[in-house]
């Protein structure tokens, strides 16, 4: 059952006979290793450290899940859950967690993930714990970035972006998130050249921002600060991004102009004339699947029916390259819904007057290259 680490042949006899004994052992021995991995003054000894605190946390995880010999009392690993508590536990591993070795940040994930689903009494006592101590949260937010310095970043940002989506989760820890500053650099991290810390990065931001809608018009979009820092951000990922990023961020606006309580976000977007060229430039994107998550937010914009003047007359003057594009927009998809969303943006364009001026502005071209299958 147990992996084997450098030839230690760590089957449950030689672990009960040499190794912690008590819950508090646990917690204890894994500690002690990860101050000798901070103060060791030779590559050996860092390495002995980093070895024996994989052997422990590897030990701990089995402890906590009953897989040991004999097995743990509820008792006992109540009490194992009461020192990892005391001892900031998950504090203190995320500091020295570029220092763990590869197969112990996974075990840290486990136990992590573990421990947030533990519940006594009807209450997630890890998830009531880390709302007391933030500390932990925001180590964490900051672990990733600090990780992108290091080498193995790779491997440590995915970890704890793990362990991040999986605190979302649980609405009082993604309020925490929520509310730290370092969740905006997430957007940058999208940025990197790195295909999966872009791809992580994108599913944090999704989950952080659709995880627990009332939580996030409560704390972020209903302000107005955050609501044009939400829009500046979202609109640079959409307009330079990659295909992946420009797909999974403009989804990811149109699942939140959607939503009924953020309204007063919706209607920032909906009326700005910069956003809707932007929408309508997606729109002529090779991409079918992208083009279709555009068009989830040029709806919105079209039916809005408190449209701003510019925007109002952006539409009028491209009136008919948008009816032209609509006669091929979309041909191939039998979905009923989407048949009856196009006819009723189609009618509402043709409701629109036509525009013939000789001095009118450059008009945003919406008659693209037909679209292709991804």
């Amino acid at each position: 059952m147990f992996k084997k680490y450098k030839n230690q042949d760590l089957d449950m006899s030689f672990w009960w006979k040499r190794n912690p004994k008590t819950p508090l052992d646990h917690v204890k021995f894994i500690t002690e290793q990860l101050s000798k991995i901070e103060s060791s003054s030779t590559q050996d000894s860092k390495r002995k450290a980093q070895e024996e605190c994989s052997k422990y946390l590897m030990g701990t995880k089995h402890y906590i899940l009953g897989d040991t010999e004999p097995h743990p009392t509820p008792e006992a690993i109540d009490e194992l859950y009461m020192a990892m508590y005391h001892a900031d536990f998950f504090y203190e591993l995320l500091v020295h967690f570029s220092d763990l070795e590869f197969e112990a940040r996974k075990e840290v994930m486990l136990i992590f993930s573990i421990c947030l689903r533990h519940s006594k009494d009807n209450k997630l006592v890890t998830v009531d714990y880390l709302v007391s101590q933030p500390k932990t949260i925001h180590c964490m937010l900051g672990t990733v970035e600090l990780a992108l310095q290091k080498k193995g970043a790779h491997d440590v940002f995915l970890a704890v972006g793990n362990m991040i989506i999986e605190c979302i989760k649980y609405e009082q820890l993604c309020r925490i998130i929520l509310r730290d500053p370092q969740l905006w650099k997430f957007f940058e991290f999208v940025k990197l050249g790195n295909f999966e810390i872009s791809t992580e990065s994108l599913q944090i931001l999704n989950a952080a921002f659709t995880t627990h809608p009332k939580l996030v018009s409560s704390e972020l979009l209903s302000h107005e600060n955050n609501m044009t820092k939400f829009i500046q951000n979202i609109n640079k990922l959409m307009a330079h991004g990659s295909y992946v990023t420009k797909r999974q961020s403009t989804k990811l606006l149109a699942s939140l102009i959607v939503v009924r309580s953020n309204n007063q976000f919706m209607n920032l977007y909906i009326n700005s004339p910069e956003n809707l060229k932007l929408i309508m430039t997606l729109m002529t994107d090779k991409s079918k699947n992208l083009q279709h998550e555009a068009f989830n937010v040029f709806k919105v914009m079209v039916a809005n029916p408190r449209k701003s003047k510019p925007v109002s007359d952006i539409l009028m003057k491209n009136r008919d390259k948008l009816l032209k594009y609509f006669d091929n927009f979309g041909i191939d998809c039998r979905d009923a819904t989407f048949l009856d969303e196009k006819e009723f943006i189609v009618q509402e364009i043709e409701s629109l007057p036509r525009i013939v001026s000789s001095n009118a502005e450059a008009t945003v071209q919406v008659s693209g290259s037909p679209p292709r299958n991804d």
